[in-house]
């Protein structure tokens, strides 16, 4: 395995692919000067040519994704290439589909972790045993943190989908997850109506949180309400797009990160939390638990579910890129939702928020 890029991301994964008993080695301009108990090199160039790589993981900002996925086809044009979230820029899309078709032989699959968690399959099948015969009429799901001090030091800064360029994409695999194909299928081709969503905006931060309320018809014709919410500046989201009281963390907590899915099915409503997950005394329960529960008639019940969906992903994505199977497809349809949304964030005739709680400045280097 080669980690191009060695910030947040690709630390993670240069972790977790070595726990996973993997050779890993690391390109990335600062690498070379820090203390990295692995082969590193600070550009592709600069990687020794007789050094074998199965696998590439991208982990670069957005904005080089493409570049750096063409230089990996460059050097070897049956590479085998991981890219983290989101795959490109709004814009990018063609240009990287071309890049692919250009290369028939190489192979590239997009991060998606919480595509693989078990936890949402475990709350459909609890679901399914408690409320058998009542359709779902409801999928609410909240994935928030406060990232103003990562945005501060010129981290996780994305100007071009703003806030649907961070969490939006895990909050679509969870929905993706809880939802018949066919009716998820629809809701990612379909433009989102601009009276369906409530935008935060900021003038250097594109937007800083969102919340849509949309209404599916399945195949037997039942109405599923779905509803979303994001911010990447905390509990203090300007009042244009403030969190919904099921989005609200009721008890004490350390940590800003909110990662929540809600589903109501006749008289029952299971709320599944992501770690991190906390007590009510606000101790947090251990990494990689999460917790499901269940109110309705029967009462209340709960079940801790103990999983890592990164490690999942990235076992799935290295089984497929190397295994015998047909090349996988590349689904463009979740970037082209949240380029749809961020468009509707970029439109003029939308109103102005309240003063943003973003940082005073932004880095100059992004």
């Amino acid at each position: 395995m080669c980690v191009v890029g060695h910030g947040v991301a690709g630390r993670l994964h240069r972790q977790l692919l070595e726990g996973m008993g993997l050779s890993v080695s690391v390109v990335d301009p600062a690498a070379p000067r820090h203390d990295t108990p692995v082969a590193t090199a600070a550009t592709l160039t600069e990687l020794p040519a007789d050094r074998p790589v199965d696998v590439w993981s991208v982990c670069t900002p957005t904005a080089a994704h493409v570049h750096t996925v063409a230089a990996v086809l460059d050097r070897d044009p049956e590479a085998r290439v991981l890219v983290e979230k989101p795959a490109c820029r709004s814009w990018e899309g063609p240009e990287l589909s071309a890049l692919l078709d250009a290369h028939d032989r190489a192979r590239l699959v997009v991060m998606n972790q919480y595509a693989h968690a078990k936890a949402p399959a475990i709350l459909e099948a609890v679901r399914a045993e408690f409320a058998p015969r009542h359709p779902v009429r409801a999928v609410r799901v909240a994935f928030c943190k406060d990232r103003r001090e990562d945005i501060a030091a010129g981290r996780f800064v994305d100007l071009d989908y703003g806030v649907f360029g961070y969490e939006w994409l895990h909050m679509l695999a969870v929905l993706g997850s809880l939802l018949p194909a066919p009716a998820f299928d629809r809701y990612l081709r379909d433009a989102p109506a601009p009276h369906a969503v409530r935008i935060a905006r900021d003038p250097r931060l594109a937007s800083t949180a969102a919340h849509e309320t949309t209404t599916l018809r399945t195949a037997d014709g039942s109405a599923v309400e779905i509803e979303l919410y994001s911010t990447i500046t905390g509990p203090d989201a300007p009042h244009t797009a403030p969190a919904p009281a099921w989005a609200r963390r009721t008890g004490p907590a350390t940590d800003s990160r909110l990662r929540l899915a809600r589903v109501e099915a006749g008289p029952v409503v299971l709320t599944l939390e992501l770690d991190p997950v906390f007590l009510p005394n606000g101790t947090r329960l251990p990494r990689n638990t999460h917790r499901l529960t269940l109110d309705g008639p029967g009462g209340h019940r709960e079940w801790l579910v103990p999983d890592s969906p990164m490690d999942n992903a990235l076992r799935h994505a290295v089984a497929t890129l190397l295994g015998p199977g047909p090349r996988p497809p590349l689904d463009l349809r979740p970037l082209g939702r949240i380029g749809r949304l961020a468009r509707l964030a970029a439109r003029t005739d939308t109103p102005a928020d309240a003063p943003h709680t973003a940082p005073t400045a932004l880095p100059t280097r992004l």
